[in-house]
Protein backbone atom coordinates (compact mmCIF):
# COMPACT_ATOMS: atom_id res chain seq x y z
CA UNK A 1 0.00 0.00 0.00
CA UNK A 2 1.35 3.39 -0.96
CA UNK A 3 1.72 6.18 1.54
CA UNK A 4 0.59 9.68 0.74
CA UNK A 5 3.52 12.09 0.86
CA UNK A 6 2.31 15.60 1.75
CA UNK A 7 3.99 18.89 2.58
CA UNK A 8 2.37 22.10 3.76
CA UNK A 9 3.87 25.55 4.10
CA UNK A 10 2.61 29.08 4.53
CA UNK A 11 3.84 32.55 3.92
CA UNK A 12 4.92 34.16 7.17
CA UNK A 13 2.38 36.94 7.72
CA UNK A 14 2.99 39.43 10.49
CA UNK A 15 0.55 39.37 13.36
CA UNK A 16 -0.77 41.98 15.75
CA UNK A 17 1.94 42.20 18.45
CA UNK A 18 -0.65 43.05 21.11
CA UNK A 19 -2.55 39.80 20.42
CA UNK A 20 0.26 37.22 20.32
CA UNK A 21 -0.85 35.38 23.48
CA UNK A 22 -4.46 35.40 22.32
CA UNK A 23 -3.36 34.00 18.94
CA UNK A 24 -1.44 31.19 20.63
CA UNK A 25 -4.55 30.27 22.65
CA UNK A 26 -6.63 30.35 19.48
CA UNK A 27 -4.18 28.02 17.68
CA UNK A 28 -4.27 25.55 20.62
CA UNK A 29 -7.99 24.97 19.95
CA UNK A 30 -7.34 23.59 16.48
CA UNK A 31 -6.03 20.40 14.92
CA UNK A 32 -4.61 21.97 11.77
CA UNK A 33 -3.84 18.88 9.77
CA UNK A 34 -2.73 15.33 9.87
CA UNK A 35 -0.73 12.96 7.78
CA UNK A 36 1.17 9.72 7.98
CA UNK A 37 4.31 11.37 9.34
CA UNK A 38 3.40 14.26 11.55
CA UNK A 39 0.97 16.98 12.40
CA UNK A 40 1.29 20.53 11.21
CA UNK A 41 3.16 23.01 13.35
CA UNK A 42 1.86 26.53 13.82
CA UNK A 43 4.23 28.87 15.62
CA UNK A 44 3.99 32.52 16.47
CA UNK A 45 7.56 33.70 16.15
CA UNK A 46 8.68 36.77 18.07
CA UNK A 47 12.03 37.84 16.59
CA UNK A 48 14.73 39.19 18.86
CA UNK A 49 15.77 42.82 18.85
CA UNK A 50 18.55 43.58 16.39
CA UNK A 51 21.54 44.55 18.60
CA UNK A 52 22.96 46.86 15.92
CA UNK A 53 19.85 48.91 15.21
CA UNK A 54 17.72 48.32 18.30
CA UNK A 55 14.78 47.50 16.02
CA UNK A 56 12.46 44.63 16.87
CA UNK A 57 10.80 43.03 13.85
CA UNK A 58 7.08 42.30 14.25
CA UNK A 59 5.93 38.82 15.27
CA UNK A 60 4.79 36.49 12.51
CA UNK A 61 2.88 33.26 12.03
CA UNK A 62 4.67 30.24 10.60
CA UNK A 63 2.68 27.14 9.62
CA UNK A 64 4.48 24.11 8.14
CA UNK A 65 4.81 20.34 8.23
CA UNK A 66 4.39 17.01 6.50
CA UNK A 67 0.60 16.81 6.66
CA UNK A 68 -2.32 18.20 4.73
CA UNK A 69 -3.90 21.46 5.88
CA UNK A 70 -7.44 20.70 7.06
CA UNK A 71 -8.35 22.43 10.33
CA UNK A 72 -10.76 20.84 12.80
CA UNK A 73 -11.99 22.81 15.82
CA UNK A 74 -11.33 20.60 18.86
CA UNK A 75 -14.07 22.10 21.13
CA UNK A 76 -16.69 21.57 18.40
CA UNK A 77 -15.53 17.99 17.86
CA UNK A 78 -15.50 17.42 21.62
CA UNK A 79 -19.13 18.52 21.84
CA UNK A 80 -20.04 16.17 18.98
CA UNK A 81 -18.26 13.33 20.80
CA UNK A 82 -20.15 14.12 24.01
CA UNK A 83 -23.48 14.14 22.13
CA UNK A 84 -22.71 10.80 20.42
CA UNK A 85 -21.76 9.15 23.69
CA UNK A 86 -24.80 10.59 25.48
CA UNK A 87 -27.15 9.41 22.73
CA UNK A 88 -25.75 5.88 23.04
CA UNK A 89 -25.93 5.95 26.85
CA UNK A 90 -22.19 5.36 27.08
CA UNK A 91 -21.74 8.10 29.68
CA UNK A 92 -24.34 6.75 32.09
CA UNK A 93 -23.09 5.51 35.46
CA UNK A 94 -19.50 6.69 34.94
CA UNK A 95 -17.45 8.69 37.40
CA UNK A 96 -16.50 12.22 36.34
CA UNK A 97 -12.93 11.13 35.59
CA UNK A 98 -14.01 8.11 33.55
CA UNK A 99 -16.58 10.24 31.68
CA UNK A 100 -13.95 12.84 30.76
CA UNK A 101 -11.45 10.16 29.71
CA UNK A 102 -14.05 8.53 27.45
CA UNK A 103 -15.02 11.88 25.92
CA UNK A 104 -11.33 12.70 25.35
CA UNK A 105 -10.75 9.35 23.62
CA UNK A 106 -13.84 9.75 21.43
CA UNK A 107 -12.77 13.30 20.54
CA UNK A 108 -9.36 12.10 19.36
CA UNK A 109 -11.06 9.38 17.28
CA UNK A 110 -13.53 11.85 15.72
CA UNK A 111 -11.23 14.81 15.12
CA UNK A 112 -9.84 13.29 11.93
CA UNK A 113 -13.38 12.80 10.57
CA UNK A 114 -13.88 16.56 10.88
CA UNK A 115 -10.78 17.56 8.93
CA UNK A 116 -11.43 20.21 6.29
CA UNK A 117 -14.93 20.92 7.66
CA UNK A 118 -13.77 23.93 9.65
CA UNK A 119 -11.11 25.30 7.29
CA UNK A 120 -12.92 28.46 6.27
CA UNK A 121 -14.02 29.15 9.87
CA UNK A 122 -10.40 28.82 11.00
CA UNK A 123 -9.16 31.20 8.31
CA UNK A 124 -11.86 33.82 8.96
CA UNK A 125 -11.13 33.80 12.69
CA UNK A 126 -7.38 33.86 12.06
CA UNK A 127 -7.71 37.02 9.93
CA UNK A 128 -8.50 39.03 13.07
CA UNK A 129 -4.95 38.42 14.37
CA UNK A 130 -3.12 39.24 11.13
CA UNK A 131 -1.64 42.47 9.79
CA UNK A 132 -1.22 41.06 6.28
CA UNK A 133 -2.88 38.29 4.21
CA UNK A 134 -2.19 34.63 4.97
CA UNK A 135 -1.59 31.93 2.35
CA UNK A 136 -1.07 28.23 2.96
CA UNK A 137 -0.33 25.56 0.34
CA UNK A 138 -0.45 21.78 0.51
CA UNK A 139 1.04 19.54 -2.15
CA UNK A 140 1.52 15.81 -2.26
CA UNK A 141 1.56 12.59 -4.21
CA UNK A 142 1.10 8.88 -3.70
CA UNK A 143 3.72 6.80 -5.54
CA UNK A 144 2.85 8.36 -8.91
CA UNK A 145 -0.21 6.12 -9.13
CA UNK A 146 -2.55 8.94 -8.26
CA UNK A 147 -2.57 12.53 -9.49
CA UNK A 148 -0.90 15.30 -7.62
CA UNK A 149 -2.80 16.57 -4.60
CA UNK A 150 -2.45 20.30 -4.30
CA UNK A 151 -4.42 23.22 -3.02
CA UNK A 152 -4.00 26.70 -1.65
CA UNK A 153 -6.05 28.71 0.81
CA UNK A 154 -5.72 32.44 1.27
CA UNK A 155 -7.45 34.83 3.62
CA UNK A 156 -7.26 38.59 3.51
CA UNK A 157 -7.57 40.99 6.43
CA UNK A 158 -11.33 41.26 5.90
CA UNK A 159 -11.74 37.50 6.34
CA UNK A 160 -12.39 36.78 2.66
CA UNK A 161 -11.28 33.21 1.94
CA UNK A 162 -10.08 31.97 -1.43
CA UNK A 163 -9.52 28.31 -2.23
CA UNK A 164 -7.63 27.16 -5.33
CA UNK A 165 -7.02 23.58 -6.43
CA UNK A 166 -3.49 23.19 -7.73
CA UNK A 167 -3.90 19.62 -8.94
Amino acid sequence: MATLQVSTASNAPTVDAARVDELRSFLDEWLLGSGPFDLLTADVVEPATDPDTGDTPPPYLNLYGYASFGPAHRPTVREAARENLNANGDLDDLSDDAREALIDAETEDLVYDYQHEHTEDFLRELAAFLTEPFTVQTAGYEKCRFPLVGYQYSVDLDGEVEHVSLG
